[in-house]
């Protein structure tokens, strides 16, 4: 009789669970067959409005499950306004990389940061299946069947409404990791904002795809989405070529490969992800890198005043480990443009990279002698860092996209100055100078 008695318990239990899914979703669901039954309703299905309702309805039945949630809320307001759904289980899961809190309810699951905020949901179960496909044909119904324009205004707000649902669930898939879900997420978002009631070709959306398709391993997705932004000139500045060329690198197409890195190249040659991934598919391919420096003085020949196409040869030099030829080409791309403010920032970053270098390499000397003369070496590499960096800080000037630079600089010249702040008062001064200003910035 105990048994029975835990068992009756035990499903009331249950019952109560299972039943537990939110009044809002209830009504969502009850709306939703009425406006079902009168598209069903031959009279009334030859109205666009009629169409419109239902379309609503479905997006009303969407949002039932997570009705009142919002993103960044304290787990204390999710619990009240969740209250009378009770959560079946909480547990520590690793997701995107993060320590999240999951708390499962019947119909969804919700995830917590460390600091109790919520982060991302995703709906377990749907109020009703695939319910944002149903509203976008239903919408699409409605605007055949809308010849004067009465329902323009509100077809429209509910496409774009169903856009952004699509792209926040893509973002908390992102957030959560699940790539694959978030690229079809953005894929839907791309595709409602493509529907002939809008007509919005949305490049940004067309790359999110890409990015997650590639995150999810899925390359061959990735270069679908990818050279569709390179078809309607969205490039990134050379990220959309760098990323389409790792895909196809991914896949083993290491011809394909250099062939996308050397067009991007062309377009885009201070784009470190090009410079850098182009340097490496000629090492890993055995060919010399250097054939780049041959891709860049074409360039160059064509475009002789451009600065930043002698300052893409100095980067080739300092990723190859040829500093000393780096820091001569930096020098020359600053005078060819002398408000070209990478130029003198590079060339000192450059001087400080070799001080590093010598300095590690006399950490390892164990004769007195040569340990002394390669700390001369690193206190002169460091000596003629300053006026490269001293000369990038004055031309960053107040500048807000150089802001970070000249505070790099700052960081920079601190750091130089504080090692030589005791051999003279000017060293000290200028110690304060640049130190005021790190901690002023910060």
């Amino acid at each position: 009789m105990k048994k029975l008695l835990i068992l009756a318990v035990a499903l009331m239990t249950l019952a109560t669970q299972v039943n537990a899914q939110s009044k809002v979703v209830n009504d969502a669901v009850k709306a939703m067959m009425k406006a079902k039954a009168d598209s069903e309703n031959p009279k009334k299905a030859a109205a666009s409005a009629t169409w419109v309702k239902l379309a609503n309805a479905y997006i009303a039945c969407y949002d039932a499950p997570a009705d009142g949630l919002l993103p960044g809320s304290p787990k204390m307001q999710t619990d009240m306004i969740l209250k009378g759904q009770p959560a079946l289980s909480t547990e520590q899961v690793e997701k995107g990389g993060e320590l999240l809190t999951a708390v499962t309810y019947v119909d969804k699951v919700l995830y917590y940061n460390e600091g109790g905020a919520l982060m991302a949901w995703t709906v377990t179960k749907p109020a009703v299946e695939n319910a944002l496909t149903l509203a976008v044909e239903a919408l699409t119904k409605a605007s055949e069947l809308d010849t004067k324009g009465a329902q323009g205004k509100a077809i429209t707000e509910a496409l774009n409404s169903i856009k952004n649902k699509y792209y926040d669930a893509a973002m908390f898939d992102n957030t959560l990791g699940n790539y694959s879900a978030a690229s079809l997420g953005f894929e839907s978002a791309m595709n409602v904002a493509a529907h002939p009631v809008l007509g919005q070709v949305d490049s940004t959306l067309a790359y999110y795809t890409g990015v997650t398709a590639t995150m999810a391993a899925d390359n061959q997705r990735a270069i679908k989405f990818y050279e569709y932004c390179q078809s309607i000139n969205f490039e990134q500045k050379g990220e959309v070529p760098a990323a389409l060329a790792d895909a196809y690198k991914n896949l083993g197409d290491t011809v394909k490969c250099k062939e996308v890195l050397t067009a991007g190249f062309a377009k885009f040659p201070t784009n470190q992800s090009i410079l850098v991934a182009l340097i490496n598919v000629y090492r890993e391919s055995n060919e010399d890198p250097a054939k780049v420096l041959e891709i860049l003085k074409v360039a160059q020949n064509n475009e002789p005043s451009n600065a930043s196409l002698v300052y893409a040869e100095a980067d080739v030099y300092k990723q190859l480990g040829d500093l000393e030829k780096a820091i001569q080409v930096f020098k020359k791309s600053g005078e060819i443009d002398p408000n070209y403010v990478f130029a003198p920032y590079s060339e000192g970053a450059t001087y400080y990279d070799l001080a590093v270098a010598i300095q590690a390499k006399a950490q390892e000397e164990l004769d007195d002698n040569k340990y002394m003369a390669l700390l001369e070496q690193m206190e002169k590499a460091l000596v003629d860092a300053i006026a490269p960096f001293e000369r990038a800080f004055e031309v960053a000037g107040d500048k807000p996209e150089y802001k970070d630079l000249k505070f790099a600089c700052a960081e920079y010249l601190k750091n130089i100055y504080f090692r030589f702040r005791d051999k003279d008062e000017q060293s000290k001064a200028n110690y304060d100078k640049y130190n005021q200003f790190v901690e002023e910035n910060k």
